[in-house]
């Protein structure tokens, strides 16, 4: 039972990370066929999107990350501990190029996480960077 209760949230956060991947190929942030992430696992998708913008923007200068005091740090699951680290790197491209607010990510981020009704766990919290990343850019849009 909890390996499909696990895998049905992997597949929760794969679906959460295609719609970013979708945001990304409508605003032009990045133009990639989005079925190439279709036999992927998160890690494996997370992992390319972040070379596609390696690519794409090759002189960005990222900043190293502290991983001592990342939200992910005591996830059990390396593969997901992993993801969110890259998906930190993505983010830096995103603040970087300015196509979303890094403090209002980080504000939206703190926010969910806060709430009464919001349940900690590795999933959850990955998922609410997933959606503070579209959230935000969708914001910056505007």
């Amino acid at each position: 039972m909890e390996n499909k209760k696990q895998g049905l949230n992997m597949d929760s956060l794969k679906r959460c990370l295609m719609d970013l991947v979708t945001h990304f190929n409508t605003e032009k942030i990045i133009e990639v066929d989005i079925n190439i992430f279709d036999d992927k696992t998160i890690y494996e998708s997370v992992k390319l999107l972040n070379e596609i913008f390696k690519n794409k923007y090759p002189k960005t200068k990222l900043k190293p990350m502290m991983k001592s005091i990342h939200y992910a740090n005591g996830f059990k699951d390396e593969d997901l501990k992993q993801s969110a680290y890259v998906l930190d790197e993505i983010q830096q491209y995103l603040t970087i190029h300015k196509f979303l607010n890094h403090d209002d990510c980080v504000e939206f981020f703190n926010k969910k996480i806060t709430e009464k009704s919001f349940v900690i766990t590795p999933e959850s919290l990955f998922k609410i960077h997933l959606e503070s990343l579209l959230l935000c850019l969708l914001q910056t849009k505007n």
